[in-house]
């Protein structure tokens, strides 16, 4: 079978997950409660440990109830087996600054998990990598972390975190507004940068994640970036 699933078809996907979850829950959620999707929607289990695999980047690994994880227990690095249907997260991840990460992860870990659903597949222990740019991969690893099933639980865990809807709505809200102007492809006014920092602490997602995830729904309103320069730094003006 295929592994290719369209990004249209994702977000619908995790949207109707999500509003299936909250069908019994008051509907003026600002955040989605991605630990209690994980467990009660999913039932699948969450556990935390220290992590010891030789590349640092793996912060995240769903279960197979085969493949061992090589974790720190009691001072020494063992390959740990742990039981099927288990998320496992870095511990590092607790911190509380850490916890849009955190969250990110678990959606990722929950993402594959619903992907072997759609795609009626055996389950596979996997990781969430994160790229570091400061770091030199090999081929293999490259490969591996930009396959097409990485993307895809890239994508689903956006979706599941912010769904259209909640994100619509807390532009409304926050931006009183449908859209969030932009200039050229990246900037923003102050004001903006000051609504999408306000969003991203209510969905409780990084401003990186925030801001792909507006670009991805067309929530931004296009502008020259010498409209930029001109109005919002009163630059470029004539001489007299």
């Amino acid at each position: 079978m295929s592994n290719y699933i369209s990004r249209a078809e994702l977000d619908e996907i995790s949207e109707g997950l999500i509003k299936v979850y909250i069908s019994d829950r008051h509907q003026d959620i600002q955040s989605i409660d991605i630990d209690d999707f994980v467990k009660s929607f999913l039932n699948l289990r969450i556990e935390y440990a220290h992590f010891a695999e030789e590349d640092p980047s793996k912060i995240g690994f769903i279960s197979d109830g085969n493949t061992p994880l090589l974790i720190y227990l009691n001072g020494r690095i063992v390959p740990f087996v742990f039981p099927k249907d288990t998320i496992v997260l870095d511990e590092f991840l607790l911190a509380k600054k850490e916890n849009g990460r955190r969250r990110f992860t678990l959606a990722h870990e929950a993402a594959h998990y619903i992907l072997e659903r759609i795609q009626v597949s055996s389950r596979v222990a996997r990781f969430h990598t994160e790229y570091d740019s400061q770091r030199t991969y090999t081929r293999d690893e490259l490969t591996k972390m930009f396959a097409a099933i990485e993307w895809q639980a890239d994508v689903m865990a956006a979706s599941l975190l912010m769904p259209e809807f909640i994100i619509k709505r807390t532009v409304s809200r926050c931006a009183k507004s449908d859209h969030i102007k932009i200039y050229g492809d990246n900037t923003l006014a102050a004001k903006d940068k000051l609504i999408i920092s306000t969003m991203s602490k209510q969905l409780e997602v990084s401003h990186t994640a925030l801001f792909i995830r507006l670009k991805n729904l067309g929530i931004f309103e296009y502008h020259d970036i010498s409209e930029y320069i001109s109005q919002e730094l009163n630059l470029g003006g004539t001489l007299f």
